[in-house]
């Protein structure tokens, strides 16, 4: 993972933040600031948007350690569907529910050398043993989620099932309730939501076309 304390980790668009790994923000330091400054002076925006980047991807790490706890121990067809609803029980839920303690576990768990070690791990132990359909799930199984297909394929599902829960993409969402989480960690006053609600909205919609 890139380091986040570099200067260039991340950079203002028209269209908000985007950041080194392919973040996106629709939010501007200035917005941030104005609704957490004694957030932002503590960790700063280099550490917020890199704790964000994440937590997003918490879903793909806890559906690949899913699948590879599960498949020595169940059928491989229960342990991809366990896999997969655990991906989307995570997608749906996890941008609004921002815990700071987990971020470093979640960090580790997305590492791709750890996840890497631990499929050669299983494919090695489940091929000696002839165990032909455990390595080719683990196999595709791998392949699908490190290449977030889950994501690109489901996420207009993910987005209508998170509605009731938050308006906002998920990285946002992710970002506005990782800084009320650091506030009432250390006790900090922040903005009203709305208004960060409303900023975000309107950024996203910055350049659009109106609809005819």
């Amino acid at each position: 993972m890139t380091d986040p304390r570099r200067p260039s980790y991340w950079a203002e668009t028209p269209t908000g933040i985007v950041t080194v790994e392919g973040g996106h923000f629709h939010t501007t330091h200035a917005d941030a600031r104005a609704f957490a400054p004694e957030v932002l002076d503590r960790y700063g925006m280099d550490a917020l948007l890199a704790m964000a980047t994440v937590w997003y991807h918490l879903p793909t790490a806890v559906g690949l350690i899913t699948l590879i706890s599960l498949l020595p121990l169940i059928s491989v067809w229960h342990a991809l569907w366990m896999a997969s609803a655990t991906w989307f029980f995570a997608a749906v839920v996890s941008p609004s529910t921002v815990f700071i303690s987990l971020i470093k576990p979640v960090r580790w768990a997305s590492h791709p050398v750890l996840q890497g070690l631990l499929y050669v791990l299983l494919l090695s132990t489940s091929a000696v043993q002839d165990d032909f359909p455990v390595v080719m799930a683990g196999l595709s199984g791998f392949i699908i989620f490190r290449w977030q297909l889950p994501e690109r394929l489901f996420s207009g599902v993910v987005a209508f099932l998170r509605r009731p829960l938050s308006s906002l993409p998920a990285q946002d969402a992710i970002l506005r309730n990782l800084m009320v989480r650091a506030a009432l960690k250390h006790g900090y006053a922040v903005g009203g939501t709305d208004v960060m609600q409303r900023r975000i909205l309107e950024i996203m919609n910055h350049g659009r076309k109106p609809r005819t």
